[in-house]
């Protein structure tokens, strides 16, 4: 269950992937004409709806455009082609500022011969299949909608010749591919993603290894850090801007009616705080169900009206 009296918990990591979605936006505009056509299209109908202007954010952890011998971060074995949504995220534009909403991945849904389903999953099967079940679920119709690929944040790191982290503890994290010392280092792509993904590690404290105390708020806090050092990288180095645009530009798939320059839209939404949709937690754990407070907050941030399809 959310916090009680349906407050939301912030979450800044996910204002940090807005803000990383408008700089990619802008890399990727200084070769317009060319970065615009390089875009993964996505074939998706959109709810018609009357309501705020609503953007749907999508992380994919997709192993299907993964580089051979390349691993993008979550080392469970598997090589079987998934695209999953790790991170989603409703940018609602209303009464004339953003809010930013945190979609929990398991939220559930009824599928197909009334098998349950998890949102997170959907678009691993059939990308329409989570715009449609944001709105029959949720009530939030998507008028645009955009994923960013976790490759792109790999290939940009890369592109910029690496950057430097600090890390206060050796740390080590399997299942994210981490295991890294204490100081600062000089990391790529690879490393960078997994030392921002880490949320279930352990790190080296007086010569015994612990539970990270940091928890999702310490994967916040090295997110935010990594993005600032990419933005501060990335305004020292303005002639290589087109050239990234060009590079990172497949690794971004946009709904056929929305255009790059419509992405810039979204830069006063990065500076809006995150919050988590409240929802409650099924018998067993295994998902999160909607609730009367789910639609008390879809309705205060503007979604008045029933979502059809």
């Amino acid at each position: 269950m959310t916090a009680p009296g349906g407050l939301i918990r912030r979450h800044r990591v996910l204002s940090c992937l807005v803000a990383l979605v408008v700089l990619l936006a802008l890399l990727c505009a200084t070769a317009v004409g060319v970065a615009d056509r390089r875009f993964a299209d996505a074939e998706l109908r959109m709810p018609e709806a009357d309501g705020p202007s609503t953007w749907l954010i999508l992380g994919l952890d997709d192993r299907t455009q993964q580089a051979e011998g390349t691993d993008i971060g979550d080392q469970d074995g598997h090589r079987d082609a998934v695209a999953n949504a790790d991170v989603i995220l409703v940018a609602t534009r209303s009464g004339g500022q953003w809010h930013l909403t945190s979609v929990r991945r398991d939220v559930h849904y009824q599928a197909a011969k009334n098998l349950p389903g998890r949102l997170g999953l959907a678009w691993r099967d059939d990308p329409q299949t989570l715009v449609d079940q944001t709105c029959l679920t949720l009530n939030i119709p998507a008028d645009h909608v955009v994923a960013v690929n976790l490759r792109a944040f790999v290939e940009l790191v890369d592109a910029l010749g690496g950057i430097d982290i600090t890390v206060q503890h050796d740390k080590r994290d399997e299942r994210a591919g981490l295991d890294i010392t204490a100081g600062t280092h000089h990391v790529d792509g690879q490393t960078a993603l997994a030392y921002v993904r880490s949320r279930q590690g352990q790190v080296l404290i007086d010569g015994a290894w612990v539970d990270d105390p940091e928890g999702q708020a310490g994967r916040a806090r090295r997110a935010g850090e990594v993005f600032g050092t990419i933005a501060a990288r990335l305004k020292t180095q303005p002639g290589s801007w087109a050239r990234l645009g060009w590079r990172i530009a497949p690794d971004i798939q946009l709904d056929t009616r929305t255009h790059l320059w419509q992405l810039a839209s979204l830069a006063g939404a990065s500076d809006a705080e995150a919050r988590e949709l409240p929802l409650a937690e099924s018998a067993d754990g295994s998902f999160s169900e909607v609730t009367p407070e789910t639609r008390a907050y879809t309705e205060q941030i503007g979604y008045t009206q029933t979502c059809h399809l």
